[in-house]
């Protein structure tokens, strides 16, 4: 097992890539959105058939400007890691220290400031998506009796006429409802897409 001080190294390093993480991934999320801002200008100006051209000028300057905000950002995460790659090989941290320092400490704090905020929002679009469909077989229930009766005179009154029967619409069908799907979570997991018509917030 490493010494305290091996281990506050550890900690540091942890830390530090952590970090350089994060500011990738923020770097990255604002190019997304500026591409996002560019491709909007876009679709106005091909629909609405007006001039943007000097606020595509000034989207183009600030994609240019996230673009390099992501290399910068790549370049100093990799310096730390080249870093931490250096600092153990001198023996001052060693990859057990880092596994005990990720398995007592590090993913700790992870869970509790980073994870446990997104467990609570699952839980809660678990709670609404529930609700949600109970409300819905609830509004369907309160309507499918007259649904029904009035299908059942139709088809007597088809009968007796000898005509086609008239399809009595449901409220709506099971398939329509944008419920949670399988194929959606395993393309969030697996490619981490979101599904059509779905916005990153």
């Amino acid at each position: 097992m490493g010494t305290e001080r091996e281990i506050r190294y550890a900690g540091r390093f942890m830390e530090l890539r952590a970090k350089h993480e994060a500011s990738v991934k923020a770097a990255e999320d604002k190019l997304a959105e500026e591409l996002a801002q560019k491709q909007e200008l876009l679709r106005r100006e091909f629909e609405e058939g007006v001039d943007l051209s000097a606020e595509r000028a000034k989207s183009t300057a600030a994609i240019d400007k996230a673009e390099k905000a992501v290399q910068e950002a790549k370049e100093l995460r990799d310096a730390a890691f080249a870093y931490t790659v250096e600092k153990s090989k001198e023996g001052r941290v060693k990859a057990l220290d880092l596994a005990l320092d990720w398995n007592e400490n590090f993913i700790n704090g992870v869970r509790e400031k980073e994870l446990a905020p997104i467990v609570g929002r699952l839980a809660s679009a678990r709670s609404d998506m529930y609700n949600a469909l109970l409300d819905f077989y609830e509004l369907v229930d309160k309507y499918d009796p007259l649904r029904r009766e009035i299908a059942e005179l139709e088809d007597r009154e088809s009968n007796a006429e000898r005509r086609t029967t008239r399809y009595i619409t449901e409220i709506e069908q099971d398939y329509n409802l944008p419920l949670v799907k399988e194929m959606d979570i395993r393309n969030i997991k697996n490619r981490r897409e979101l599904p059509d018509g779905i916005k990153r917030k």
